[in-house]
């Protein structure tokens, strides 16, 4: 699988994060081969669960009790507590072991002071005189009562309506290519070759069994043309559209086939004004490196948020298109534009966000530069108030706020394990939506990955949120 950098310039200056391998169906497709193993830190060898709570969420009511099997022989287990993406724990023991390779860790509730995530890091003992193998566990403490710092420009609206003003001005000159048609296991065998997902996962959510794809492109702000591709049933609809926002990094994107399956004129676009399909992909200063803040409208972000509204113009713009009914969908990257194109397009219709990044800067840029000072961060709630041009320009594209102008339904999920996307960004996101609407699906054991149960329920949700439209 495809492991390629994901952009962690929304969060510092320098920083890039670790390549992830990811694949996210519904949410945003890779241009891969599908393989079948997780997104690190998650390590077949221990599993971590909780009588508890499925979804390693505490309400606060007990001493959070974790259980952790080995799927080895073992000696023991030694474990550190620290707050969600710190580097320095402020809990270290010795967990309790029990006969069938299993070990219990148990948190005391009176060291547990704020509302949020913490993450659980083992070392276990096999006594084959080799190193530890470790893993990584995070749970949520109260988390529906996590508090977070406030940046929000007070200038943020005004910010983003020049934005959508300048979009209203420029024309789409859209232009569509020759369409191909793939059936049944062209399909099934397109997706696993080239769009890192399974053959077919979701049989139930067919709507046909033949699709129809074509390169389209389409001009956006800036000048910049961009490109994607198109898949839709047969025939002249009007079909509910879906438009799929990548990743980060810059990369080839898949037909959205899959989508296409499922019943919609799906779109996959290429956000930074790249074909779809090319061998190699240069990179474009300001993205990884050599970043703009000051001012904020020059950050490379921005053009890369425009092009996903206007991607939701042109769908609209077409005649085999229902405008009553748009979705976005998008993953890590994608789920972040997701839920900026559904805050500031009334026209979409739900939103899809999946391991959303880019959300909560203040905590999460904290906890980074945490790795330096080796701080614990347990004697602050919130993160201190840091005035610079970066933090200034980054607030106006911290996914959490775009979350209060989202008022179309929405269903989303948290990797909790997930040091890309952290659940502490993510909650956040989810804890500040507009809607009422609002669907959250914790993933606890998984990091920056791809749930086939997720996808299929997203299915099925769309189908009931679209159906009376």
């Amino acid at each position: 699988m495809n492991h390629h950098h994901l952009l962690s310039a929304a969060l510092t200056l320098t920083a890039l994060l670790a390549a992830q391998p990811i694949a996210l169906t519904m949410e945003s497709n890779l241009a891969t081969p599908y393989a079948p193993k997780p997104s690190p830190p998650a390590k077949a060898e221990l599993a971590f669960y909780s009588k508890q709570t499925d979804d390693m969420l505490f309400d606060g009511s007990a001493d959070p009790v974790i259980h952790v099997r080995a799927g080895l022989r073992c000696v023991g287990l030694k474990y550190e507590v620290r707050r969600n993406c710190f580097a320095a724990p402020f809990i270290t023991g010795s967990a309790e072991a029990l006969p069938a390779n299993t070990f219990i860790i148990s948190v005391p509730a009176a060291k547990l002071p704020f509302a949020g995530f913490y993450d659980i890091t083992v070392e276990l003992d096999a006594g084959d005189g080799q190193p530890p193998v470790k893993s990584t566990c995070t749970f949520g403490w109260r988390a529906d009562q996590m508090k977070i710092k406030d940046n929000r420009p007070a200038d943020f609206d005004e910010f983003w309506a020049k934005g959508l003003a300048e979009l209203k001005k420029i024309p789409l000159n859209a232009t569509v290519g020759e369409f191909q048609t793939f059936t049944g296991k062209e399909i099934d065998d397109y997706n696993v070759k080239s769009a890192a997902i399974p053959g077919d996962y979701d049989p139930t959510g067919h709507q046909t069994e033949t699709v129809e794809s074509a390169k389209v492109a389409f001009d956006s702000a800036g000048g910049l043309r961009v490109h994607g591709w198109l898949a839709k049933p047969p025939g002249t609809g009007p079909f509910p559209a879906m438009l799929i926002l990548p990743g980060a990094g810059f990369n080839a994107r898949p037909r959205p086939l899959e989508h296409a399956r499922h019943g919609y004129l799906a779109l996959d676009i290429q956000v930074h004004g790249q074909e779809v399909d090319l061998e190699k992909y240069p990179t474009i200063p300001g993205y990884y490196d050599q970043a703009v803040f000051n001012p904020p409208a020059d950050n490379y972000m921005r053009r890369i948020y425009l092009n996903c509204l206007q991607a939701v113009s042109y769908l609209a713009s077409r005649p085999d298109v229902d405008p009553r009914r748009i979705v976005v969908v998008g993953g890590s990257q994608g789920g972040r534009t997701t839920v900026s194109t559904a805050a500031l397009d009334p026209r979409v219709a739900a939103a899809v966000p999946a391991i959303t990044h880019h959300a909560n800067v203040p905590y999460v840029s904290w906890a980074w530069a945490s790795q330096k000072t080796k701080q614990d961060g347990m004697d602050s709630e919130l993160p201190p108030t840091v005035d610079n041009d970066e933090q200034r320009c980054l607030a106006y594209y911290d996914t959490m706020n775009f979350a209060p102008t989202v008022k179309c339904p929405v269903f989303m999920n948290a990797g909790l394990i997930d040091g890309v996307s952290p659940p502490s960004g993510v909650f956040a996101v989810y804890q500040r939506l507009g809607t009422k609407d609002k669907t959250m699906v914790p993933l606890p054991g998984l990091a920056h990955d791809w749930s086939a149960e997720f996808d299929r329920r997203a299915w099925r949700w769309l189908e009931e949120k679209l159906k009376n439209r």
